[in-house]
C-alpha cells in the first residue's frame, strides 16, 4: 500500500518502526570492533535520532524536525555507509550501514507525508 494511502495512525506506527530500524543498528554499530574508527560519529548520530525518537512518543509527530537537521543526519548517515561501504574486512555487519540509510530515508519521507497532511488541514 502506497504511505499516502495510510491513516494517519498508521503513519505514527510507521515511525515508530523505522525509529525501531534505525536505532538498534546504531546501538550495534556503536559497539562493534569493526566500526570503531567511528564510534564518536556513531553515538553522535544515535543521540539526536534517540531524543527524535523520545520526542516523537510525547508529539506522535515529526514536526519539530526541522528540514535542515533532518538534511545533516541524513547526509552523514550516508557519509558513515560511504566510508564502510568497501571495506572487505567488514562481514556481514556490513549490512548495518546501508540499513541506518533506508531508515533515515524511510523517516524522512513519513515526515513529508505528516508535515503536508497538516499544511493540507490548515488550508
Amino acid at each position: 500500500m502506497d504511505k499516502n494511502q495510510c491513516s494517519d495512525a498508521e503513519i505514527r506506527g510507521k515511525i515508530d518502526i523505522a525509529f525501531a530500524r534505525l536505532i538498534g543498528p546504531l546501538a550495534i554499530m556503536k559497539e562493534l570492533k569493526s566500526y570503531q574508527s567511528s564510534k564518536e560519529e556513531i553515538q553522535s548520530l544515535l543521540d539526536i535520532v534517540t531524543k527524535w525518537g523520545a520526542k516523537f512518543q510525547s508529539t506522535q509527530n515529526l514536526f519539530f524536525i526541522n528540514s535542515k537537521e533532518i538534511l545533516d543526519v541524513y547526509d552523514r548517515l550516508d557519509a558513515l555507509k560511504d566510508r564502510f561501504l568497501f571495506d572487505t574486512s567488514l562481514g556481514l555487519e556490513s549490512e548495518l550501514s546501508d540499513e541506518i540509510v533506508i531508515w533515515i530515508y524511510e523517516l524522512m519521507e513519513l515526515r513529508k507525508i505528516q508535515i503536508d497532511r497538516e499544511v493540507k488541514k490548515q488550508s
